[in-house]
């Protein structure tokens, strides 16, 4: 056979999606593994030069990878990783989630994505006290997509709310934050709009028809992305603070923010506005890579939490 029949043949063979065992193509075509090669470098070449995809070479075998394909499969890896890193589902709620992503994949994308996730899927460790999610999610959405209230018992964080209360609350966002699933919703307690985390919420009791939220009074995702870290709490504070380590650390963890002086020492000054009690934790973490510089009520806050930490390990 010619070798531009047989190369075309291949093209053809690879368009229609069939996967190639470089054994059977050296045996149906009569030629050399060297022949071989040489003829996947010649269609690898056209592939390119039309951008009809790319050919992938795996343990003796190819197929023929189309760039929506290769789109696909980078969007799936992202996507996957991000849910591994994030530790919030439970094992079986994970593994139904991930195979239902590379589902989406041919075949050949499918074996090449299980190879990638092969560390990650081993080594993922679930929060300590993991909650099925997926269900009450669909729950949440429906009832912010149908503009309903929710009556449900929730297990709040601190000593006194140790018990489920039953509250009473319209949900209006549910975003994901740092393990959690979070859901912002207009709430009779607390008189206004509050933060409830997912995995909390023990039960829902019913759903009646809610209100249509005025849009402009409506909860901002993004505001509180900008202002908040960990702690929803505290007064909208404008901050500033010289930093000794990398200062896109900073400047990640507290959006908007910004460096106003550079010293030269090598440390920066960075202004931020955040909810106070959130910008504490942090600020904290940083240990002596951080002073706090403005307000001075933050401070003095700092130094007597520095201080108390401190004396917790005196004799």
């Amino acid at each position: 056979m010619k070798s531009k029949y047989r190369v075309a043949e291949l093209i053809v063979r690879l368009m229609n999606g069939e996967t190639l065992l470089q054994m059977d193509v050296l045996k149906q075509y009569d030629i050399s593994k060297r022949t071989s090669q040489r003829d996947l470098a010649d269609i690898r070449s056209a592939m390119s030069e039309y951008d009809a995809g790319e050919v992938v070479e795996t343990d003796g075998t190819y197929c023929l990878s189309r760039q929506s394909e290769q789109l696909d499969f980078e969007m799936v890896l992202t996507v996957s990783n991000i849910l591994l890193g994030s530790r919030s589902l439970e094992q079986d709620e994970l593994t139904r989630t991930l195979d239902f992503l590379i589902s989406q994949l041919s075949p050949a994308m499918q074996d090449l994505i299980h190879k990638q996730l092969k560390i990650s899927r081993g080594g993922y460790v679930p929060l300590s006290k993991p909650t099925p999610l997926l269900n009450r999610l669909r729950e949440v959405a429906l009832c912010i997509a149908q503009n309903r209230k929710m009556v449900f018992v929730y297990r709040g964080s601190a000593k006194k709310y140790n018990k489920p209360q039953k509250h009473h609350a319209q949900p209006v966002a549910v975003f994901f934050e740092v393990h959690y699933f979070y859901v912002a919703m207009m709430s009779e307690e607390h008189g206004g709009y509050w933060l409830y985390r997912l995995d909390r919420i023990v039960d829902i009791l019913e759903t009646k028809k809610g209100e249509k939220l005025d849009y402009i009074k409506r909860f901002s995702l993004q505001d509180h992305r900008s202002q908040t870290y960990l702690l929803d709490s505290g007064d909208l504070t404008r901050i500033q603070f010289s930093y000794r380590y990398y200062e896109q650390t900073a400047l990640d963890f507290f959006p908007r923010s910004r460096v106003v002086k550079y010293n030269e020492d090598g440390s920066v000054v960075i202004e931020a506005f955040a909810k106070v009690d959130g910008a504490v934790l942090w600020l904290l973490s940083q240990g002596e890579a951080v002073k706090v510089l403005a307000p001075q009520s933050l401070v003095e806050r700092m130094k007597e939490t520095l201080t108390n930490t401190r004396n917790q390990y005196l004799d």
